[in-house]
């Protein structure tokens, strides 16, 4: 049994995939576990009322508008950091320009939101005045989260391409805390104010660490850059398929909770706090397994072929598939259990638990199939066919929209929440069909579709 043990471990240092996928997701489990611990701090601090479904439509319009650049740079620049490292290109110029123009559009695209988005939610959604005066406070507070969290994952995704994946998985442990720290000394002075002031805080911290990491390790020099170069135009042009993709599909949360505003008082915050769960095993799972499988995928495919690519697809697939299988049958039928645990307490009341395990349940069915998508969706960006990205979106995005209206007429917000699982399965489809049997073996192209 003993030499079982010993040549499972040996085999798992061999293999380094496995190896950092296995260290990188205990790491990220520790990081993220204090950040998870917040809305969960916020149901027994505040509770379910019109405040806090003003802080969560709030703060989901802010993370909508960093998640269109955020997790797309992160990932995108991997493969382009390993390129460029394999032909000794200059990393620093290209990592600065990426910080430095991001931000003049960011900043941009800030002040604009800022402006229109007062009188769109008046037409949009059916907040009292009052919601809505406190929503646009609120927002004013947390704006520049934009760009802190955009430059966050932008130097993770460079010391992910280098490898280097302990301290960007534990980053968002020291943002929590601080986070936390932060509401529990204003929660009675600022109210749902200091939420958002706290999250601020803990992204301008995180954001120092990782600079004084990049500094000390001298993987390459930081610095901004603001000046355009022609070249440049070739990692955008592949990027934009993925930015304008995830802004689309991004911008279902949004739409969730908009039109769970339409089922009243109570229900964006129902529908916050089962998302908020159902996205720790999500958030787990991107922040190690998909993390470490793209920086390695990357790196390999500058020396082979689409067709070992599609190979390493199907293995992932079988044993990523089996696990999330697993979990979701723990996660479906303990959903009770895991959500008096965790709101059960506090000024979250008694008969609310059954409608959060409700909603949860729903959307724990869409584990594996969101498992299995995020596996094919590194290997497209590993080819840099990003064009499908679009289109998926896309269809994503209507089709939330229409099963919304249908099934949250019925079913209230358990329907919103059986939408967002029948369109993950959809989703998978595609990606199966499109990269087993319709791509083909282009290499290093975007899809023709």
């Amino acid at each position: 049994m003993f030499q079982n043990i010993k040549n499972c471990i040996i085999r798992i240092q061999e293999n380094s995939i496995v190896r950092d996928t296995l260290v990188t997701t205990f790491f990220a489990t520790g990081g993220k576990a204090v950040g998870f611990l917040i809305p969960f701090f916020i149901a027994a601090w505040y509770g379910v009322g019109t405040d806090t479904d003003a802080f969560f439509f709030a703060y989901s319009l802010i993370i909508y508008l960093a998640t269109i650049f955020a997790p797309v740079l992160e990932s995108i620049i991997v493969p382009f950091i390993a390129e460029k490292k394999a032909n000794d290109e200059d990393i620093s110029v290209f990592v600065g320009r990426i910080l430095g123009l991001s931000a003049i559009g960011l900043l941009a695209i800030s002040g604009i939101f800022l402006v229109v988005i007062k009188p769109l939610l008046s037409v949009l959604t059916r907040f009292s005045s009052d919601g809505l005066t406190l929503i646009y406070e609120l927002l004013l507070e947390t704006i520049p989260l934009i760009v802190l969290l955009v430059w966050t994952s932008i130097l993770s995704g460079a010391l992910n391409a280098y490898k280097v994946f302990v301290i960007p998985a534990i980053s968002p442990a020291l943002r929590a805390v601080i986070t936390l720290g932060f509401i529990f000394l204003f929660k009675e002075s600022l109210g749902v104010h200091a939420i958002a002031l706290g999250y601020v805080i803990g992204e301008v911290f995180r954001l120092g660490l990782l600079f004084l990491l990049i500094r000390q390790l001298q993987l390459f020099r930081i610095r901004i850059v603001f000046n355009w170069e022609p070249t440049f135009a070739k990692f955008l042009n592949i990027a934009g398929y993925q930015l304008v993709g995830m802004a689309i599909m991004a911008f279902t949360p949004i739409i969730n909770k908009a039109m769970a505003s339409w089922l009243g008082s109570g229900s964006v915050s129902i529908l916050e706090y089962a998302d908020r769960l159902y996205m720790i095993p999500v958030t787990f799972f991107t922040s190690g397994f998909t993390v470490t499988l793209l920086a390695h995928w990357s790196e390999r495919y500058q020396n082979t072929s689409a067709k070992w690519l599609e190979q390493a697809v199907i293995q992932a697939v079988k044993i990523i598939g089996g696990i999330g299988l697993v979990l979701t049958l723990i996660l479906y039928f303990g959903r009770g259990i895991f959500v008096s645990l965790v709101y059960g307490y506090g000024k979250f009341q008694p008969q609310l638990v059954n409608e959060v395990a409700q909603v949860f349940g729903i959307f724990v069915l869409s584990l594996t199939p969101y498992f299995l998508s995020q596996i094919y969706v590194r290997a497209i960006l590993v080819r840099k066919q990003t064009q499908f990205l679009l289109y998926l979106s896309l269809f994503r995005t209507v089709a939330t929209i229409v099963l919304n209206w249908f099934f949250m007429q019925r079913f209230g917000v358990t329907g919103i929440a059986a939408s967002t699982t029948i369109v993950s399965a959809c989703a998978l489809g595609l990606l199966i069909f499109f990269l087993h049997f319709f791509s083909g073996n282009q290499e290093n192209t975007q899809c023709r579709v």
